[in-house]
């Protein structure tokens, strides 16, 4: 058997971090993060726990690891769906925001679970804290371009919205009335009729 090449090696080290990286993903998010272990996490990954060390230095750096992917993944998204019509750009969030709730609420799970228990890690309070006032500023300006009489609480308020129903949609289920609270929050925010 021939030796790898640099490239099948850096291959095969992507891949293993991220097969724990969804490893951990889906404790966390199943079994919450207290009750989830290295141990578990590499069992799940299907990989050494020591090899687990060589990409991440504790549990602790893996959620951060988690949380700050999360994050830049959702920055990505946002800048996509940014359109020159501010009515469009919302229109745009709103599906997305949805979308994501009925494809992935395993992430959404695990980011609501950390984001109910962020005064007990520290890192994930101030990186929530800024990210928040980020997405809120954003929106902000959105609602300005629309005339909103107070732009920054209509952007707040929209926040509370939408983290509400995540909580509702990922605590009911299917039980959850998803597609009609979309229908209704695009026509609340999008439709130029109303």
């Amino acid at each position: 058997m021939s030796p790898k090449t640099p490239e099948q090696n850096a291959r095969i080290r992507a891949e293993s971090r991220q097969r724990i990286m969804a490893a951990a993903m889906h404790l966390f998010a199943r079994d919450g993060y207290e009750r989830t272990s290295i141990a578990g996490i590499a069992r799940e990954a299907g990989v050494a726990k020591g090899l687990l060390y060589n990409y991440f230095s504790s549990k602790e750096d893996l959620l951060r690891t988690l949380i700050l992917e999360a994050f830049s993944g959702g920055d990505e998204q946002i800048a996509n769906l940014v359109a020159a019509d501010p009515r469009s750009t919302l229109r745009n969030l709103l599906k997305w925001f949805f979308d994501e709730m009925r494809q992935r609420p395993e992430h959404w799970r695990l980011i609501t679970e950390i984001t109910l228990r962020v005064d007990k890690y520290a890192f994930v309070h101030e990186l929530a804290k800024a990210k928040m006032e980020e997405y809120v500023q954003v929106l902000s300006r959105l609602f300005a371009q629309l005339n909103y009489t107070d732009p920054l609480n209509e952007a707040r308020l929209f926040v509370g919205i939408l983290d509400g129903i995540g909580v509702e949609a990922l605590v009911l289920k299917d039980d959850y009335p998803l597609a009609a609270m979309e229908k209704f929050l695009l026509k609340k925010y999008c439709d130029e009729n109303k």
